[in-house]
């Protein structure tokens, strides 16, 4: 069975933004302080410890979230 080159562009580029928006999708779900602190391991020792930091509660209010220090910037400008 033979398929024309441009089909194939078409067929893979769809696949390629479906698979890049659940990829998307993915990321924005996981990348919470919330989702972040889910795990037992999580909640109960190092957000414990964290919540105790100048990280967590400063004179200026700013807080090093999870997301600050993992990822630079949004993929998708809003």
């Amino acid at each position: 069975m033979k398929y024309s080159l441009g089909a194939l562009l078409i067929v893979g580029f769809a696949a390629g933004v479906f698979f890049w928006g659940g990829f998307n999708a993915a990321m924005e779900a996981t990348n919470t302080e919330r989702f972040c602190i889910s795990c037992h391991e999580m909640n109960d020792n190092v957000y414990q410890e964290y919540k105790e930091t100048i990280h967590s509660s400063n004179r200026t209010g700013v807080r090093a979230a999870r997301a600050a220090s993992s990822i630079a910037a949004d993929r998708i400008p809003r």
